[in-house]
């Protein structure tokens, strides 16, 4: 029987949509359909990606329209949906019925997102699990005021971490001193920040947690999809060597080295299985250098930001949801067990980053048998144009490094 055709559509343009296009291309050989408001790098000049540009300041209603037309040109078939932040996630949520009568929609299910973002569940399911997290309380930033607030946080240990608790609504607001994730030492700092942030309208939960300290280094990422029987039939994972520090992208990694670790993965599972949870998953975890135990930090329900790390370590994480919901077949699991480096940034920085010697050592080592990619960096859609621009991208990305980040801190901040 022959397979019924394959249509990705990926809404963005950052270098998450990018590597989903390249994931499918490897896979399958196609050509993925890119939605977003016009041109941009990281999506430009591509020979694997078809644009649909809605221009600047496209709302929900005119992304729906897009996408209705899209699928209006693929009749007797459903184009795979592929999305991959929080307010298009918040927004595949609220038009969850219209997308899948058009759509393959891997965002996993409404219940298993509010499991995972339900902080008094998880933290239950993490306790009867024996996996540990920081402490942390969450702040209804607009039913509260700030005289409350030093009540609720009474019990946390300084300095902390601040960051929304989901971050759909608050990725598009912007106010002076925004960042994605905030530090703060003391108590006044963190009432500094969630007043800035109800003064800006946000309407959701903060999240006030507990800092692991560390650098980058002692961050982990674990990524896995669970297909519609409950098994898990990818798995990944990997030691952060350098983050972004801009503002607007502290917590997303530059640098990764791919290394399979069984046992996080395990610990991993095991949390996944307890909240039934189907669909791609991105599991932030820290290791705590005072005692050495792996602190879970956050489940993102997403494929995440630098998901061509999972193709470094030799797994696709398009091809087992293609395998699971669009043509119905048990897969084989992949897991990325071949050992690599992943990197957005020219790896060169890593000498300054890199403190442990043993680590350093062993990445000098992974790079010498030319084990780094970059996920720009596609052999099969490689012109003088998109070479340039990735770069120019690196050497911007050097430089908002030394601005922000220019030596390892031992909280990462």
């Amino acid at each position: 029987m022959t397979p019924r055709p394959l249509t990705p559509v990926i809404l963005g343009t950052d270098i998450g949509v990018y590597s989903m296009a390249r994931s499918f291309h490897e896979a399958y050989g196609v050509r993925s359909v890119v939605v977003s408001e016009g041109p941009r790098g990281p999506i430009d000049h591509s020979s694997i990606i078809d644009n649909v540009y809605m221009g600047a300041g496209a709302d929900d209603d005119r992304l729906l329209a897009s996408l209705d037309a899209i699928a209006a040109r693929h009749p007797g078939t459903k184009p795979v949906l592929m999305v991959n932040v929080e307010h298009h996630i918040d927004l595949v949520r609220r038009e969850r019925a219209w997308l899948e009568d058009r759509f393959v929609v891997p965002t996993p299910p409404d219940a298993v997102i509010e499991r995972v973002g339900d902080k008094g569940v998880l933290d239950r399911v993490l306790r009867a699990e024996g996996v540990a997290s920081p402490g942390h309380v969450a702040v209804d930033v607009p039913g509260t005021d700030r005289d409350a607030w030093p009540a609720l946080l009474a019990e946390l240990t300084f300095p902390v971490v601040v960051k929304p608790a989901t971050s759909g609504e608050y990725e598009v607001l912007r106010f002076p001193g925004r960042k994605k994730v905030y530090d703060a030492d003391t108590l006044p700092e963190v009432l500094d920040i969630l007043s800035a942030v109800k003064q800006a309208g946000f309407s959701g939960e903060m999240l006030v947690q507990e800092l692991v300290p560390g650098d980058d280094t002692y961050n982990r990422v674990v990524n896995a999809y669970v297909d519609s029987r409950g098994e898990m039939t990818m798995a990944a994972s990997g030691q952060v060597l350098l983050g972004l520090h801009q503002p607007a992208f502290l917590g997303n990694a530059a640098i990764t080295l791919v290394e399979y670790d069984a046992a996080l993965v395990d610990m991993v599972r095991k949390v996944l299985t307890a909240v039934d949870y189907r669909g791609y998953a991105s599991i932030d975890v820290k290791i705590d250098p005072r005692d050495g135990v792996p602190r879970l930090l956050d489940i993102n329900p997403r494929i995440g930001r630098s998901n061509y790390y999972i193709n470094v370590g030799g797994a696709n994480p398009v091809r087992v949801m293609v395998e699971d919901l669009v043509y119905g077949r048990a897969h084989t699991p992949e897991l990325a067990t071949t050992t690599g480096v992943f990197h957005y940034v020219p790896t060169a920085v890593l000498p300054r980053y890199l403190t442990d010697p043993a680590l350093r050592a062993k990445v000098r080592g992974v790079l010498r048998r030319r084990r780094a990619v970059h996920p720009l960096d596609y052999p099969a859609d490689r012109n003088v144009r998109r070479t340039a621009y990735r770069l120019l991208a690196g050497v911007n990305q050097v430089r908002g490094l030394r601005t922000h980040y220019p030596r390892p801190t031992d909280t990462g901040f």
